[in-house]
């Protein structure tokens, strides 16, 4: 019910729409219950010729009859028999039905899919405001089938199926009512039968509640799937693993099929067992029924209508059924969204942050501690002052926590212990985009967006002018291949910017770089996939980049940090060595055995 109670929190900012639509509705179940009645005097009435003065009386005699509005009353010189009362409050009756039905149907579906629009609209944002950590622990196909399909599952049930609910759920009152104006008694015992007819349904509906989390669960893998084949279809036509990939989504689209089939099954099963147990309680009140009209306690007229009424009730027991089938369904779908807003970023900005101010002096890690899993130490009292203007290289073998150690100065993840300090702030206490603009970043898998070269230069830079966004192209040394392109600038480049080469990507990035002007600047391996001449073009362009910038390098081949003014070497998540190139080369540690492995073996 709590989630229930969630879902229906999305539908206030349309209450008086949805009040309008409720109203509606009662009209659709008080058009049922009126159609009912006029069962009676057709019975009473209309089968029994000449009996037309008879059926004035009995129409009279309809709860509605004294109205002021009650057609009779209207057109009293033109209604003289009951065939020309009942035909045209027939004709009325549907049409106001109709009407109201349409009217509360569209209402309702615009108040369900605008209230799931809101939703994703805010999952999207809570997923994408979350950390790093939260990226590296959940795959993207399972945070792709919580925007998509989970959410659809939702959007059917806040939509289409709580139309569905209120309009039976009237019509279920109004033909009561019906029952109850007939025969009380009788009534009575319907209501007494209903539970032992629905309470099968409600075991079913726990049961696809179950299957259709596990079917979500089942389609995130096989998004999942796509996502990194996808992503990684050159890897797999290299080792020739085409039908290895085609067997793991087969196999994952096969347990899929077993899952959906479930609930399937289970959905199935409720319309043919609710119809059974109906037509046992109807046949049931149908022979008490008869013993009514042989006692003349009841019309043919008044047994119509009741029969009538009894049979219509059946369809909104069952709708009401497969409507429970549907919010159990998204009651499924919904636990994974709702965990996923429930998240709690592990870097969160404090309500008193405050702007950081154009950096001045220096950026200090004051013994830094870091884990990604708790009890798993990466990074162990490091302290590093990096004055401005200065060029910080950090080299290590991998898993030394380069990358991490620079990515704590942007915060993308919070230390565990110790502090990052820029100009004596505590990173923790600014707020977030202040500290994020000061930071420039080129890294060595480049981001590009399936959009033209323009965007992706002005990216996260807000409007520029055409000049301005030229003028970083040049400095980056992407240009002339720019111009090159039949549409130059406007040229889309594909997702990731795959229509483009790793050394035209990379001087794009300069150039997003370039134009952010950020004091603070992090190179990440941003030369390690380029050939000799690409590589040539992006140092040249980096050059250009790092004038006038505190930069930290990091960077395995050790050519491209000899130029640092200082060179820091991690070791298992430690500081071991800091100096010049010059310097570390001739102290036989580890900055000298890792030149001797680049350089000296290669040459031999």
């Amino acid at each position: 019910m709590s989630q229930v109670q969630r879902l229906l929190g999305f539908l206030r900012p349309y209450r008086l729409r949805f009040a309008i639509a409720v109203v509606l509705m009662a009209v659709v179940g008080a058009c049922e219950a009126i159609t009912a009645l006029l069962i009676k005097p057709i019975g009473d009435s209309v089968l029994k010729p000449g009996a037309d003065s008879q059926g004035i009386r009995i129409f009279k005699e309809l709860p509605w009859s004294h109205h002021p509005l009650y057609l009779h009353d209207l057109f009293p010189g033109h209604i003289h028999n009951v065939w020309t009362l009942v035909a045209l409050s027939i004709i009325v009756v549907t049409l106001i039905k109709g009407l109201s039905r349409y009217t509360a149907t569209v209402s309702i579906s615009f108040i369900g899919q605008s209230a799931v629009r809101n939703l994703r609209n805010q999952l999207y944002s809570k997923i994408v405001q979350q950390s790093m950590a939260f990226f590296k622990r959940n795959p993207t196909g399972r945070l792709i089938s919580a925007i998509s399909n989970d959410t659809d599952r939702i959007q059917y049930m806040v939509s289409q199926v709580s139309a569905d609910f209120l309009r039976y759920s009237f019509t279920l009152v109004g033909l009561l009512g019906v029952l109850f104006y007939f025969d009380w008694k009788l009534a009575l015992i319907s209501l007494v039968l209903v539970p032992f007819v629905v309470y099968p349904s409600a075991n079913i509906g726990r049961s696809i509640r179950r299957s259709s989390r596990s079917s979500q669960d089942r389609m995130a893998d096989i998004n999942n799937l796509v996502q990194e084949t996808f992503t990684g279809i050159g890897i797999v036509k290299a080792f020739v693993m085409e039908h290895f990939e085609v067997a793991r989504f087969k196999a994952a689209t096969h347990k899929l099929l077993h899952t959906n089939m479930r609930w399937v099954k289970a959905q199935a099963a409720t319309a043919p067992l609710m119809e059974l147990l109906s037509m046992i309680t109807i046949a049931g009140l149908l022979l008490y029924e008869r013993n009514e009209i042989l006692h003349h306690a009841q019309t043919m007229g008044g047994f119509l209508a009741f029969v009538y009424a009894l049979f219509k009730m059946g369809e909104p027991i069952k709708r009401l059924t497969g409507v429970n089938n549907a919010v159990q369904q998204a009651i499924g779908a919904s636990e994974q969204v709702f965990q996923f807003l429930q998240v709690k970023s592990e870097v969160n900005e404090k309500p008193d942050a405050i702007e950081l101010p154009p950096f001045q002096n220096e950026i200090v890690f004051d013994r830094i501690d870091f884990e990604y899993e708790p009890g798993v130490p990466l990074l162990q009292n490091v302290s590093l002052k990096i004055r401005k203007g200065e060029i910080v290289a950090l080299v290590g073998s991998s898993g030394a926590g380069k990358t991490t150690l620079a990515s704590l100065i942007p915060r993308f993840y919070d230390v565990t212990g110790g502090r990052v300090l820029i100009d004596g702030h505590d990173i923790r206490d600014l707020k977030l985009g202040s500290l994020r603009s000061q930071v420039g970043m080129v890294t060595q898998g480049t981001i590009l967006f399936n959009d033209t070269i323009f965007n992706n230069i002005c990216y996260g830079n807000g409007f520029r002018t055409r000049e301005e966004v030229l003028g970083a192209a040049r400095a980056a040394l992407a240009h002339d291949f720019i111009m090159e392109r039949a549409e130059g600038y406007q040229t889309v480049i594909g997702e990731r910017g795959q229509r483009l080469s790793g050394g035209q990507r990379q001087r794009l990035a300069i150039a997003r770089a370039l134009l952010k002007n950020s004091p603070i600047l992090i190179l990440d391996e941003a030369t390690s996939e380029l050939d000799t001449e690409s590589e040539a073009l992006v140092q040249k362009a980096l050059g250009n980049l790092m004038a006038g910038r505190t930069v930290l390098v990091i960077a395995h081949r050790l050519t491209t940090v000899r130029r640092a003014d200082r060179i820091v070497v991690l070791d298992r998540g430690a500081i071991s060595e800091i100096g010049t190139h010059e310097d570390l080369i001739t102290r036989g540690g580890i900055y000298q055995r890792l030149h001797e492995l680049q350089f000296v073996d290669a040459e031999a």
